[in-house]
């Protein structure tokens, strides 16, 4: 019954992330004069105060289990071998962990080369955003994980298998990134994977700092190729006005 609860809150709250974007702007403050970055600050304050209500809701379904995982955990702790993705017996998750920040920032690097190929436009651009870039990264991240990795695991973890657990975690994540990034059915399944991996990171080490840390390394580069985008529209408005 718990782990129906679960899901059915983190469902509510993935549909509720589609709906934040018309929220946001409710949100009075400026806290930037560009236009892109003022909104999606506004976005992240609003996913972060639905991560805090998902967390909150998580505390109150199984205030043990919510201590133990709301917490770095054991980053060294044994991890279960994975044969199908190069993981073999006897590895650490400070091995697993690494090897995964390698392995899934370069396919997530590879979707988003080749969704922003197209613009041309040198790293340096970006350079003078990466303070918001490391912002906003820090904030989604977080965000994300409360709600679909401790969402579901604190109340699940002692009351059903954890394969299972991580396999429901990993397709709530899955299906919410559909239209997100990387979007479409390729996104998706990149999602549901990763979603696996950090489900499992934070049940085998009992703690958030793996899932934490390689969910914000990927939207660390997801967030380079947005702003990439962002100056390459902005540059393109400014010489449609000039001339």
């Amino acid at each position: 019954m718990k782990t129906f609860i679960a899901t059915f809150i983190v469902t509510l709250a993935a549909l509720a992330i589609f709906r934040l974007n018309s929220i946001a702007p409710s949100i009075r403050a400026t806290f930037s004069s560009d236009t892109y970055l003022n909104r999606h600050t506004k976005y992240q304050i609003t996913l972060l105060i639905l991560a805090g209500i998902v967390l909150v809701l998580t505390y109150f379904q199984n205030p043990e289990n919510f201590k133990l995982l709301f917490s770095i955990g054991n980053i060294s702790a044994p991890a279960e071998p994975v044969s199908w993705f190069g993981i073999g017996l006897d590895r650490s998750w400070i091995y697993v962990g690494f090897y995964l920040c390698i392995l899934i920032t370069m396919g997530t690097l590879t979707f988003v080369y080749l969704q922003f190929r197209h613009l041309k436009m040198s790293i340096t651009y970006v350079l003078p955003y990466l303070g918001w870039i490391l912002l906003f990264s820090f904030a989604n991240s977080f965000s994300e994980e409360a709600i679909f990795r401790l969402g579901i695991i604190v109340p699940a973890l002692g009351h059903i298998d954890a394969s299972y657990i991580v396999l429901i975690s990993a397709a709530v994540f899955g299906l919410a990134h559909f239209g997100g990034m990387p979007h479409g059915l390729i996104g998706m399944l990149m999602a549901g994977l990763l979603g696996w991996f950090l489900a499992k990171s934070v049940i085998e080490t009992q703690g958030i700092f793996w899932a934490w840390s390689i969910h914000l390394i990927q939207d660390v580069v997801i967030y380079f190729g947005f702003m990439l985008n962002r100056i390459k529209q902005t540059q393109y408005a400014n010489e449609t006005f000039i001339n």
